[in-house]
């Protein structure tokens, strides 16, 4: 991650609207924020239980037809 913002470590289930597995993060309290940033399925020892996957945000025009990047949907899927 780059920069110093992050939110607390989240816990499944914390949004009674999704599903077991479902995780929302927020980068910063300012609003969008340029960077580049990495995401893990980790257990509760902080082990990795998934490859990191980079994703890229900007603060490019963020209306709902504009081509900034602040909202990343990443779906992880187990391997056998």
């Amino acid at each position: 991650m780059e920069g110093e913002f992050w939110c607390d470590t989240l816990v499944t289930g914390e949004d009674t609207t999704k599903g077991d597995g479902y995780f929302n993060g927020i980068l910063g309290p300012e609003g969008p924020r340029a960077g580049n940033w990495w995401v893990a399925v980790v257990d509760a020892q902080g082990q990795a239980l998934s490859h990191a996957v980079l994703f890229q945000t900007d603060t490019h025009d963020c209306d709902p037809d504009g081509t900034g990047r602040q909202w990343v949907i990443i779906d992880f899927k187990r391997e056998y």
